[in-house]
């Protein structure tokens, strides 16, 4: 299925003031959040860090996954005597999404929960913030002797599953402590966190099988998405899935939750993980097979672990399959709409396709593109297939006019295909097998459209 490949203006107000025991939430500086900071308010010396004087530190170590640690967030500046911060953590993978959890230490600092309000909920431990993006902050600005400083201690708890490096974002505010937002300086910080502890698989991995990985069967070709089926790639219950910090100048990694494949020899780009099942995209390779295929637990470290070689046979030139919804449905939109083109009954906000709509279908195994793109690469905006296609839905085969566009999706891994269709006029109501055809090879059956045209 699709989704297991593959499988972004609030009023600023006074309540940032240091002083204050409500601060507005997202005001850390996490460009996800638009980032703001603290000088949003308190912008009478500019930009935060203008003042090169002190500043704010977080100091932490990497993180063992499900261990906690405490974060120290020290404010300082030679003239200021009141100090407030604001705290978050981050998964570089996707930094809309909360990492871990913080829990005070004490009754100078509170944890609010982002509900998508201007100040969220606060956070307690009868009703902690659940998955949703927390901010750690001062609950009353505390008070010094001038240029004192001061540290904020947060007790954080990372993620339970390793989910690649976490970014902790600070911002914070050293005041004059007059009550008011004029006088103050506003410094930002961030801090990146790699997990340690974290490849130590010690169980050999099991190799049960690898197919195409929009049909789950076992024609594959050169450069398509596969699925890999075994065992111990994950403890159980434990998922990655890369997001985009996890790709580097528009490259997919070669190594996830310390997992990586090796197909011929050669690393391939990885996808999703869970304990019994791998997402990647295969690498350029020869005319015929067979093919080799090893997936490597703690890759580069002293403990790693191979499994055995698995020979894939079914190799081909094309293997062209569709993505489905449910096993059965087409993973299709309606062109540039995120809406899901099939039966409403059974998708939730989806849309039955009527004749004239222009639907995007999703798939892979088409073959070369113009321009050619490597494997794992983000694909351009346009890289249409060098090999016509054809498309039936029911017993109608469209005309060349109605398919607008073969080719790479764009934005996606480089082995994600998408055929953009004009529905034809005649077609009967229900749910009309989709097949396409390319290079005298067919996508499997089994795959359906639901159509609903008005009687």
């Amino acid at each position: 299925m699709l989704a297991r490949f593959f499988v972004i203006s609030l009023a600023v107000g006074s309540s940032l003031l240091a002083e204050s025991g409500t601060t507005s939430i997202r005001f850390a500086g996490v460009q996800a959040d638009g980032g703001r900071d603290c000088s949003s308010c308190h912008s009478t010396f500019g930009a935060a860090n203008s003042d090169s004087r002190n500043g704010v530190t977080i100091d932490v170590v990497d993180y063992n996954p499900g261990v906690a640690q405490t974060i120290h967030v020290t404010v300082a500046h030679p003239l200021a005597s009141a100090w407030g911060f604001q705290l978050t953590a981050r998964p570089v993978s996707d930094e809309t999404q909360q990492a871990g959890t913080f829990t005070p230490l004490d009754d100078r600092v509170q944890v609010r929960c982002d509900d998508g309000s201007k100040f969220g909920f606060l956070s307690s431990s009868a009703t902690p913030c659940a998955g949703a993006r927390e901010f750690a902050e001062h609950v009353v600005a505390p008070r010094t002797a001038a240029g004192a400083g001061f540290t904020f201690d947060v007790r954080w708890l990372p993620p339970a599953n390793e989910v690649g490096d976490v970014r902790l974002y600070a911002s914070a505010v050293a005041a004059n402590g007059d009550g008011t937002a004029a006088g103050d300086r506003v410094y930002t910080a961030v801090r990146t966190l790699t997990a340690v502890g974290a490849c130590n698989f010690t169980q050999k991995p099991t190799l049960r099988t690898a197919v195409n990985g929009a049909s789950f069967q076992p024609g594959f070709s050169s450069q398509s998405l596969l699925s890999i089926f075994g065992l111990g790639f994950q403890v159980p219950g434990r998922t990655r899935v890369v997001g985009s910090g996890d790709i580097v100048l528009g490259q997919f990694p070669t190594q996830l939750a310390c997992v990586a494949v090796e197909i011929n020899n050669q690393r391939v780009p990885i996808a999703y993980i869970q304990q019994d099942q791998i997402n990647v995209q295969a690498p350029v390779l020869p005319a015929s097979g067979p093919v080799n295929l090893v997936v490597i637990l703690n890759p580069g470290k002293p403990n790693e672990i191979r499994s055995d070689i698995a020979t894939l046979t079914q190799l081909q030139t094309f293997a062209p399959a569709f993505f489905t919804l449910d096993g059965n449905q087409i993973a299709a939109q309606f062109a540039n709409t995120s809406t899901l083109a099939a039966d409403p009954s059974s998708i939730p906000g989806a849309r039955a396709v009527k004749s004239g709509d222009i639907l995007t279908l999703y798939g892979t195994g088409f073959g070369d593109t113009v321009p050619h793109e490597p494997s794992g690469l983000q694909a351009p905006s346009i890289a249409a297939l060098t090999t016509p296609v054809s498309v039936l839905i029911g017993s109608t085969t469209l005309s060349q006019a109605d398919v607008l566009y073969a080719g790479l999706s764009p934005g996606s891994i480089s082995g994600l295909y998408q055929i953009n269709v004009r529905v034809p006029a005649g077609l009967p109501s229900g749910k009309l097998p989709v097949l396409v055809r390319i290079g005298g090879l067919q996508s499997p059956d089994g795959v359906s459209i639901f159509v609903q045209n008005p009687l």
